[in-house]
Order: structure tokens, then C-alpha cells, then sequence
């Protein structure tokens, strides 16, 4: 073997190293090339398959516009206006400008005499109109029901017997009446007693009058009110209340009376008395001696 063919020989290993090498590198950057490109044709090809967007203008098939429920009109409701209550000017007069008569309303009370003419009142508005009928008042039974012997029977004369179904009742009730007697100077000092009890109690109220121009009674619940009573209340009026006496008398747990028929059982069912200043002259009278 030659010079030049030992050479050779040793060459040919490198070369073929070396075109190894750059077939390696060319498959590289071809195969970097291939990756750079394929998202850009991606990308062109989604922009061509994207379909173009409709138009704005495009007319909108038209909807047939459905009529609203019509809205059923309220009934308006005629509003009443309210008449005005005239409230009569009523003024409580205090302790200091009312003079109570000592002999009238500084008096101490007496059970006793006081439950005596209480009763006696009560027992004198008392009815007593039940009534029934005795066997002589009672119709029919004239003839006696069978004779007397010989039936085994007992003994009958009239078939209106009480006993006997139909028949009259046996001292059965008669209208009459309850009042029973009571001394004229013991009811007049009961009397005195039950205001005295009020008048220890400070339920006793006196006002300056009661001008009332007509009767009303929601006129007489605001006196009423103003005045702040503890029920039941009694009012005393005079002869010429009488619209008071008809605007009070509606109210309830409220007694009116004449202070001329005033009465022991109307003063002690009641918690406070109200009366006017005419009314309460006419109770101090009750103290002078005729």
C-alpha cells in the first residue's frame, strides 16, 4: 500500500463524522421551520372557516306586540267627613275654692245605719210583679174526678189540685210590694254618712257647671276624659241639666241622677261623685236645722 492510499484511508472516518453533523442539523432547523409555520396556517386557516358577521341592519321578523291586562280601577271610597264635637268648657274647681259643709261631709260613717237605708232603697225600686194562680183561680176542675168510696183509689175532689198536673200553685209569689220602713231622721243621717265617705275618700269632683247646648255624648266622654275620673262615676245635675243628664246617661259605668232624688245605694255603688257648684249649695242645705 502506497503513502497516498494510507492517507486517505485515514480521512475518510472525519468527513463521514462531519456530513453526519450537518445532516443532523439541517433535520433540526427543518424541523423548527415546520413548527414556527404550522400555528401561522392555524391561524389563517381558522380566520377563512370564521363566518363573516351578519349585519346590524338586518330587519328582525317582526313580533305582534301583546296588549297589556288593563289595571281593574280601585273603587275610591268616599270619605265622610267628621262633624266637630263642641266640647263644652268645663272647669274642676279645687278643694281650697269649695267649701264642704262639716255637717254634711265631715260625718262618721256608720255600717250599720248605712246597710239599713241602702237595703230599704233597694227593696223599694224592688218590682214585685211575679204573680201565679191558685187551685180556686185555676180553670177547669169543677167536677170531682170519681166518687169518694169504692174505686180503691185515693180520695179526689178536684183535678186542680198542686199536686195534679194543671193544677194551681201552692202560696205561689203575688204582686206586692218590698219597701219596708226605715225612720225619716236615719235615712236623712245615711245620707250624710255616704258623702262624708266620699268626701274622706276625695272622690268627690266639682265643677263650675255644665253648659251643654244640646245633648251629645261623645261631648260628655271628653269632659270625662279631661276630668280623669275612677269609675264608676255618679253624676249629680240639677233641674235645668237636662242635656247634660241625656249626653251622660249613654255612657257607660256612668249613673246620672237629680240631686232632689238622690239616694244612700246611688252614692256607695259608685267610686267617684261628680256634681256642679249649684248642686253642691244645695247638699250643704241638707246640714241647717229647720
Amino acid at each position: 500500500m502506497t503513502d497516498k492510499e494510507e492517507t486517505t484511508e485515514d480521512i475518510k472516518p472525519e468527513v463521514r463524522e462531519e456530513a453526519k453533523v450537518a445532516a443532523a442539523e439541517e433535520v433540526k432547523a427543518d424541523a423548527v421551520a415546520e413548527s414556527e409555520a404550522q400555528p401561522e396556517a392555524e391561524v389563517a386557516a381558522a380566520a377563512e372557516a370564521k363566518p363573516e358577521p351578519k349585519a346590524k341592519t338586518e330587519a328582525k321578523p317582526e313580533v305582534k306586540a301583546k296588549a297589556a291586562p288593563k289595571k281593574k280601577a280601585k273603587s275610591k271610597k268616599k270619605v265622610v267627613a267628621k262633624a266637630t264635637v263642641s266640647v263644652p268648657a268645663v272647669k274642676a274647681l279645687s278643694d281650697k275654692e269649695v267649701k264642704l259643709s262639716p255637717e254634711v261631709f265631715a260625718i262618721e260613717p256608720r255600717i250599720g245605719v248605712l246597710h239599713e237605708a241602702a237595703r230599704a232603697e233597694l227593696a223599694a225600686r224592688r218590682g214585685g210583679n211575679a204573680s201565679t194562680k191558685k187551685r180556686g183561680e185555676v180553670s177547669g176542675g169543677g167536677v170531682k174526678p170519681w166518687r169518694q168510696k169504692g174505686t180503691g183509689r185515693a180520695r179526689a175532689g178536684s183535678s186542680r189540685m198542686p199536686h195534679w198536673t194543671g193544677g194551681g200553685v201552692a202560696f205561689g209569689p203575688k204582686p206586692r210590694d218590698y219597701s219596708f220602713k226605715v225612720n225619716r231622721k236615719v235615712r236623712a243621717k245615711a245620707l250624710k254618712m255616704a258623702l262624708s265617705a266620699r268626701a274622706s275618700e276625695g272622690s268627690i269632683k266639682v265643677i263650675d257647671g255644665l253648659p251643654f247646648e244640646e245633648p251629645k255624648t261623645a261631648a260628655a266622654a271628653a269632659v270625662l276624659e279631661s276630668l280623669n275620673p275612677n269609675y264608676p262615676v255618679l253624676v249629680l245635675v240639677d233641674d235645668g241639666d237636662a242635656n247634660a243628664a241625656m249626653s251622660f246617661r249613654n255612657l257607660p259605668k256612668v249613673t246620672v241622677c237629680n240631686s232632689s232624688e238622690l239616694g244612700v245605694a246611688d252614692i256607695m255603688s259608685t267610686r267617684t261623685v261628680l256634681l256642679t257648684k249649684q248642686v253642691l249649695e244645695q247638699l250643704n242645705s241638707l246640714g241647717v236645722k229647720k
